[in-house]
């Protein structure tokens, strides 16, 4: 089975009993048909040769499989996760985790445009930068990106947690509903009816608690709490300049 021995060696020593699924020659129908069966009597599934293709452990359930890409995977990576733990050690492309309702998917690398589309709930772990509209129409869930975060992240957030540690794009939070971001770093500019609000206790020891708990570290430079002002969950006709402005 070829291997990218590079990649294998970052694997955790407690996996000397993973399942190998080499996905050279598999569509992504039968790749994700094995990789559920596999999930459901085993602790860890690795996935050989995924080359950035598309489609790849959608809709999987299993909580006690931790299932590793060695390599980059393709757009819609995990959608409609249901409670899987994904490891992708390469980049993804766009909408890595789109409406996932449980699970954890962490990413070695950085993704394209709008993980975290839709999702519901679980957790995205993005150890580089993630692109434009991340986390754009979350209802829930947490999304933490090490790097900086593209132009209209978080944008229409109706609840859920974004956190990005190296800064953030134009339009951040453009129209939002019940959705948080937290950043620290840069911020290019705040989106539609988006505004930075104060960081209280609460909010701290919420944040505290998720860095221990993911072993991710507290950034030099201060976080920055951004929620929606709350003009444009209404319409009012005096207020035409804002909505103009989306």
């Amino acid at each position: 089975m070829p291997n990218d021995t590079s990649t294998e060696t970052q694997l955790p020593e407690i996996m000397p009993d993973a399942v190998h699924i080499d996905a050279e020659g598999l569509d992504a129908q039968e790749l994700n048909r094995q990789l559920r069966n596999l999930s459901q009597f085993h602790s860890y599934v690795v996935v050989h040769n995924p080359r950035a293709r598309h489609n790849l452990g959608i809709g999987l359930e299993s909580s006690s499989c931790e299932i590793h890409f060695l390599g980059s995977v393709g757009y819609y990576c995990g959608g409609f996760n249901a409670g899987a733990n994904i490891v992708v050690h390469g980049n993804a492309g766009w909408g890595l985790g789109e409406a996932m309702a449980s699970g954890r998917i962490v990413v070695k690398g950085s993704t394209a445009w709008a993980a975290g589309a839709g999702m519901r709930g679980g957790t995205i772990i993005i150890e580089g930068d993630g692109g434009p509209r991340t986390g754009i129409a979350m209802k829930g869930g947490d999304i933490f990106v090490i790097g900086s975060v593209g132009f209209m992240s978080g944008f229409m957030a109706h609840r859920g947690k974004l956190v990005a540690l190296g800064g953030a794009g134009d339009a951040l939070g453009a129209s939002m509903y019940e959705g948080r971001i937290f950043v620290a770093g840069p911020v290019a500019s705040l989106g539609a009816d988006a505004l930075e609000r104060e960081l209280d206790e609460a909010d701290l020891r919420e944040l505290s608690k998720d860095f221990e708990q993911l072993g991710l570290p507290w950034p030099q430079e201060p976080i920055r709490k951004i929620e929606a002002e709350g003009r444009l969950w209404y319409f009012d006709k005096h207020e035409g300049r804002i909505w103009r402005s989306i």
